[in-house]
């Protein structure tokens, strides 16, 4: 009760000064004063507060609405966005100290959306289902699937890049890639749970690769330069993009790997320079070969959906 009424007189307190009105006015000696109550025989000036809104952390803008996903995903998969965002804020202490903004294009043509891409970038592929503009934070996607959870999860796939680039830019294209597929499966449950899938065919190929001997070496692979892996993925090989998911979701699937990942963003912040494999034998406990061993274990499991 005594904590109560203190909290009632609070209230009061600052209800009756955001209500009442502030002077401004010079003493005799040129002294200026403020208060709510000045001497009668001064020249007052009324004072307003210059009370600044509060900066929202995220803003979805949805610039064009050729099309609208059925039912709750439409809301759904803008709400998980959101969530998505906070997974970087809270998992790896990422801060834009501004307002974070996704910039969404919704395309129901293929034509239009390759279209769209001409006006952006000057060019455009046909095996593109989205897209992201890191300049303008603008992510567009074209309605590709029939299954509208397809075109949800390109949406989250796009829009985490766009996230991860203000909140990261520095950060090596296979963290980048490897983030967007991790999150492009993110669900809220009922009970308000977040689950986040393995992608089926993602495990699957690193599943095949490991028992035909023909996956890349997680040494091998964390010693990729940027313009080594675009090399890569521009000669269609799915070998940069599956590994990149399967890594991202094997650190992601234990706190010791997410502390790396943590710190490894972290890193960036400071010095915006990629992680060299000696930084990264260093972050996780025993090693690149502890790292190479736990990850051949987990990839050969069942690879359980990750719940927050």
């Amino acid at each position: 009760m005594r904590f109560l009424a203190l909290a009632l007189t609070l209230s009061l307190l600052l209800g009756g000064i955001a209500r009442a009105e502030i002077f401004q006015w010079r003493d005799a000696n040129g002294k200026l004063h403020f208060g709510d109550r000045p001497p009668e025989d001064a020249q007052t000036q009324t004072v307003t507060p210059d009370i600044s809104p509060q900066l929202k952390e995220l803003e979805i803008n949805v610039k064009r609405q050729d099309f609208t996903l059925s039912g709750d995903l439409q809301q759904q998969t803008l709400d998980n966005i959101s969530n998505i965002y906070q997974r970087y804020r809270r998992d790896f202490g990422l801060d834009l100290h501004g307002t974070a903004e996704v910039n969404l294009y919704l395309i129901e043509k293929q034509d239009d959306f390759q279209q769209w891409m001409v006006d952006r970038i000057g060019t455009s592929s046909r095996h593109y289902a989205g897209v992201f503009i890191p300049a303008t934070n603008e992510v567009a996607v074209w309605q590709w699937a029939e299954d509208e959870r397809q075109v949800a999860q390109t949406i989250l796939h796009e829009s985490s890049h766009v996230l991860l680039y203000q909140l990261s830019p520095s950060a090596p294209v296979w963290l980048q890639e490897g983030l967007a597929q991790y999150f492009q499966t993110l669900e809220t449950q009922p009970d308000g749970r977040l689950k986040i899938s393995a992608l089926p065919d993602a495990q699957q190929r690193v599943q095949t690769w490991i028992e035909q001997q023909r996956l890349i070496t997680l040494r091998q692979y964390l010693s990729l330069d940027d313009a080594q892996w675009r090399k890569m993925a521009h000669q269609l090989n799915a070998i940069p993009y599956t590994v990149a998911w399967a890594t991202t979701a094997f650190l992601m699937s234990k706190p010791v790997g997410r502390a790396t990942l943590r710190q490894m963003l972290q890193d960036l912040e400071k010095t915006h320079q990629r992680p060299t494999l000696q930084r990264i034998e260093h972050l996780y406990p025993g090693g690149i070969s502890r790292l190479e061993y736990d990850f051949f274990r987990w990839a050969q499991s069942d690879m359980a959906p990750h719940w927050y």
